[in-house]
């Protein structure tokens, strides 16, 4: 008996020592994986991707389920652009000589710093359709988090998402109308990824420092569903984004170690959190000789509810968003909204052959309203018919 005990202490302690080895050899790395997305300034005007919203492409952003619903369009291409931050102050940073120097300037100024900036396109090939939807997207990202003078986190890179939805009528009697969906995506995201030293990090960035900048390639595929009630033209909504989103990244120490393909690290799998949202809609009902009233809708959503169970969550004001859209005669929209307690607005214009919008709204970092505030301003030119 006591030969059998030592046998098996002998073969745990070599084969706690060989796991010791292996944790060691694959030299994990911390990395949060990103969210695809598909930048609107559409949606940024009334404050986000409602669950009700049936919006032509931009459904693939908001419900599956709004496919069973929604009016045939194709996007031949789109260019929305996103940008987030202290923007009046950011040109004069860029005009600075010493830009690293001058970001610093403004993290002292302001307690921290956070800017951001992101763009949907050229590639927006995209069809909603009959229940059916998909689209192939490409974007841009650059994003630098600088709580401190000593501490920074700044990423930039691509990505391209290819998404696919189906949503199917599963009640359709007299004013009711009941419908599922679920949406599958997958993507490819390729950053530079840097984490230190304030100063650091912001000259290896300003100098486009590639032997001294980490690469992080980064791969995953998603799930979507959602419900959408209707009754008349009031719609109650509820969806689940990235319900189940494995993302499986890989570490190198720079641009030509990426380029050999020779990563320092094992491959990290994580996922992204899921966003359960639910909300309604009321569109108001003009008669059809009416040609300057187009539209009117107004849309509540709560968003993001699973995040209020855990022990460390925002004020839950910031998960409520509010929002309307009226269009005049089937040109100019007119957008505004309530988002994580700030004001939204947006405008956007149907020129028939490319539209139009921009938006201006507000977003809370923080915990609390008005702790953290960022300003926030988008823009689109898209090709959609």
């Amino acid at each position: 008996m006591n030969n059998l005990k030592n046998t098996i202490m002998k073969a745990s302690l070599c084969a706690l020592l060989i796991a010791l080895c292996a944790t060691i050899g694959a030299q994990s790395f911390d990395f949060d994986p990103i969210r695809p997305e598909i930048v609107s300034a559409r949606l940024a005007g009334y404050g986000g991707p409602y669950t009700t919203l049936e919006a032509g492409i931009d459904t693939l952003s908001t419900n599956p389920a709004a496919l069973a619903f929604v009016k045939p369009e194709w996007s031949f291409s789109r260019i929305a652009a996103n940008v987030s931050g202290p923007l009046f102050d950011l040109p004069a940073v860029f005009q600075s000589s010493d830009i690293p120097s001058a970001v610093l300037d403004l993290v002292a100024e302001n307690n921290g710093l956070y800017v951001g900036g992101e763009v949907t396109g050229p590639i927006a090939i995209a069809k909603v359709d009959k229940n059916f939807g998909f689209g192939i997207f490409n974007r841009v990202i650059t994003n630098a988090n600088i709580p401190s003078l000593s501490k920074a986190n700044v990423y930039a890179g691509a990505e391209l998402l290819l998404v696919g939805g189906y949503g199917m009528t599963i009640l359709n009697s007299g004013p009711h109308s009941l419908s599922l969906g679920i949406q599958v995506k997958g993507f490819v995201q390729t950053l530079f990824d840097e984490s230190g030293n304030s100063l650091t990090v912001l000259t290896n960035f300003s100098n486009m420092d590639a032997d001294s900048i980490p690469v992080v390639l980064s791969t995953g595929f998603g799930i979507d569903a959602g419900v959408l009630y209707k009754l008349g033209d009031l719609s109650v909504g509820i969806t689940c984004k990235d319900a189940f989103t494995p993302v499986f990244s890989t570490h190198y120490a720079n641009l030509s170690a990426f380029g050999g393909g020779t990563p320092d690290s094992s491959v990290q799998f994580a996922t992204i959190d899921p966003e359960l949202s639910a909300g309604v809609a009321y569109s108001i009902p003009f008669p059809e000789d009416w040609f300057a009233l187009t539209s009117l809708k107004f849309m509540l959503d709560y968003q993001d509810i699973i995040p209020l169970f855990k022990p460390l969550h925002r004020n839950p004001l910031l998960n409520v968003a509010l929002g309307t859209e009226l269009v005049l005669v089937n040109i100019v929209s007119l957008r505004a909204g309530i988002n994580e307690t700030y004001l939204t607005a947006g405008v956007g214009l149907d020129l028939a052959i490319f539209k139009i919008d921009f938006a201006m709204y507000g977003k809370e970092l923080g915990l609390e309203p008005g702790k953290r505030p960022c300003l926030n301003m988008a823009f689109g030119l898209s090709f959609e018919y």
